[in-house]
């Protein structure tokens, strides 16, 4: 079957296209004068329509180019925003890092503890109750050598004793509890005293024991006494008098008394190991006298 003549002719003006294609290109390698006339007459008739469009879609450019550049930069600020952030926290969690170790070294070093060995742990948790405001959890326990009744202290001072000691972990009564009664002595005197709690954030309070011509004043610290058959060592710091009182009908002293351990900041505590066994059991779980 003979294919269509006009079949014929599409090629061969397809073929004298692509000769005078390759004779121009030929020509303009050479710089030949009429084809570079030629250019120039072209880009004559192209240049006006150029300048329309420029104008025309010239706005239309920059300010796609102006949306994509605040896009950018937004982009960017973003991710300087986050990596500022990211900083600040990583700054932030350095110093509370450090404030702790700085705490566990001075755990490590205690001094005032009698010779006894201490056991240091950290506190999992607050009050654990919503009715027991004088409660926290330890992460040590009983088969770390803890047992009831154990003093529990901070680089200041005295914080409470340890109730429910368990395997892995144990609770601490605080001496803001009211029903925590420790025996102190007015350091440099021979002034003893019982000392106790009267709420969490409150004062502690001397109320009977002090003679009423015993030189004890503001700023003087008390420490556990120590006395025979005491549940806790002698010279452990409890708190700094900062007001007396005196009562007249009882013809003694009351003291109020800050806390020297920051009972509301505790991070870590150190158990001391000392034997309550040994000494008067009767003050119960909440704390006792001595």
């Amino acid at each position: 079957m003979a294919l269509p003549r006009h079949t014929g002719r599409s090629r061969f003006s397809l073929f004298l296209l692509i000769l005078a294609s390759i004779t121009l290109l030929s020509l303009d390698a050479r710089d030949f004068g009429p084809v570079e006339r030629l250019k120039d007459g072209m880009a004559a008739v192209v240049s006006p329509f150029r300048s329309v469009g420029d104008t025309v879609f010239g706005p239309v450019g920059d300010a796609w180019t102006s949306v994509r550049n605040r896009g950018e930069l937004e982009a960017e600020n973003d991710r300087l925003r986050s990596q500022l952030a990211d900083l600040l926290n990583e700054r932030v969690a350095d110093a509370n890092a450090a404030q702790e170790l700085e705490e566990l070294r001075a755990m490590l070093g205690l001094s005032g503890t009698g010779g006894y060995e201490t056991v240091v742990a950290e506190v999992t948790a607050g009050s654990v109750s919503n009715f027991d405001p004088y409660v926290l959890e330890i992460d040590k326990g009983s088969r770390d050598g803890i047992r009831d009744g154990m003093p529990v202290i901070v680089a200041e001072g005295l914080v409470g004793r340890i109730e429910d000691a368990r395997g892995g972990s144990a609770r601490v009564r605080l001496i803001s509890d009211p029903d925590v009664y420790v025996g102190v002595l007015v350091a440099g005197t021979t002034e003893v005293g019982i000392v106790h709690g009267t709420g969490a954030g409150e004062p502690l309070r001397v109320t009977d024991s002090i003679r009423i011509q015993a030189e004890v004043g503001i700023g003087d610290i008390l420490v556990t006494s120590g006395l025979d058959r005491s549940p806790y060592p002698e010279g452990l710091v409890v708190g700094l008098v900062t007001a007396v009182e005196i009562n007249e009908a009882g013809l003694d002293k009351q003291l109020v008394v800050a806390p020297t351990a920051q009972l509301d900041q505790l991070h870590f505590v150190a158990v001391v190991i000392y034997d309550p066994d040994a000494t008067d059991s009767a003050g119960g779980t909440s704390g006792g006298g001595g």
